[in-house]
């Protein structure tokens, strides 16, 4: 299993979160967002299951990210229905 800290994603997922993060009036610096890669013993497909963390609020949630970026989608879903809490009101204007 590879744990990687949200500086080690790939650089399309970070400008992605970056900006869903900015829309809605979050910055990335208000998640711990991490992520475990695994291959199953069975041979299939290795998977990846990206958590997020708001540590104001405790909230957290993981997401499968086995396919790719689609996880940030359903990130996103996640922000504007609140379980995250409110905006910090630190994203830029």
């Amino acid at each position: 299993m590879a744990k990687h800290l949200f500086s080690q994603f790939p650089e399309d997922e970070q400008r992605e979160v970056a900006a869903v993060c900015s829309r809605l009036g979050f910055v990335p610096d208000d998640f711990e967002i991490t992520d475990e890669g695994f291959q199953p013993d069975d041979g299939d497909p290795a998977q990846r299951q990206v958590s997020v963390r708001r540590p104001a609020t405790d909230a957290q949630c993981a997401y499968d990210a086995s396919e790719g970026p689609g996880w940030i989608g359903e990130f996103e879903s996640d922000l504007e229905c609140g379980l995250f809490g409110k905006s910090s009101g630190r994203a830029p204007a």
